[in-house]
């Protein structure tokens, strides 16, 4: 039997500063069908990502995390 797919997709987008800018992520979440986008601004080398932590905690069974490039979860 075949897992359903996921009902919901939401997205994450992450920059590294505050002067780049989120836009191109945003097109390519919103193209894949997110119906919610998270955006945060953090540095890579940093492990802190408020954002990304709350929405890990508050994703639910049958919704599905989108990235553009893995990068943007972790290094």
């Amino acid at each position: 039997m075949r897992p359903s797919p996921p009902r919901r997709l939401i997205g994450y987008a992450r920059v590294s500063t505050e002067e780049q800018a989120t836009d191109a992520q945003l097109d390519e979440l919103k193209a894949a069908g997110c119906e919610v986008i998270h955006q945060e601004h953090g540095s890579g080398a940093s492990r802190v990502r408020p954002v990304l932590s709350r929405l890990l905690r508050e994703i639910g069974r049958g919704e599905a995390l989108v990235v553009v490039r893995l990068d943007r979860l972790a290094r």
